[in-house]
């Protein structure tokens, strides 16, 4: 158990050091919780099961398992998997958290991506994007969607089964940037 405690540590020690996040977040410690975990040192991979949290500054994913790939000191990909695994994060400083869920996600850090499939679900400022698997580019900020490719059953009475679903938030009001409309012509030049 000591030895395995330690190799937990050492571990997160090496994830929390090269995860991406805002530019402050992957200096902050990383925590990880679940009901049991299993490193295999030689794979470089742990994996986490059993209600698992992870967090590290605005970065938090929720998943019943959550595994874990490096590639020597340098973190490669993280993959939640679980009913409804959630990510979220915020991406830029002064913008909303954005999150994801689906039954898979898989983060790659250095690419600065992430994969959701099975039920995915992407919401960024209040814009909503659905379907079977969504790719989500943080670094050129580019959103796909793609539906379920297979035939869907002929007796389905969704009309929009296999389809992807994009809800956009109109733009919001600009406010003080224009004069007011019942101000006169000569208080608007004063």
């Amino acid at each position: 158990m000591n030895l395995f405690n330690k190799l937990a540590v050492i571990s997160l020690s090496v994830i929390a050091s090269y995860a991406v996040a805002l530019p402050d977040d992957w200096q902050k410690e990383m925590t990880i919780l679940s009901d049991s975990a299993e490193i295999d040192r030689r794979a470089g991979t742990v994996v986490y099961e059993g209600n698992v949290v992870l967090t590290q500054g605005t970065l938090k994913i929720e998943a019943d398992r959550l595994m874990i790939l490096r590639n020597g000191d340098t973190l490669e990909k993280a993959v939640a998997e679980g009913d409804r695994a959630r990510y979220q994060q915020q991406i830029e400083v002064g913008k909303p958290l954005t999150t994801a869920l689906g039954n898979r996600i898989d983060y790659y850090t250095s690419e600065r991506r992430i994969i959701i499939t099975g039920d995915a679900e992407l919401e960024q400022e209040g814009n909503i994007f659905s379907g079977e698997r969504i790719t989500y580019d943080m670094a050129t900020e580019t959103v796909r969607a793609d539906g379920n490719t297979a035939e869907s059953s002929t007796d389905s009475t969704d009309e929009d089964s296999g389809r992807i679903k994009v809800v956009i938030q109109p733009p919001k009001p600009e406010s003080d940037s224009e004069p007011d409309s019942t101000e006169s012509p000569e208080a608007a030049t004063e």
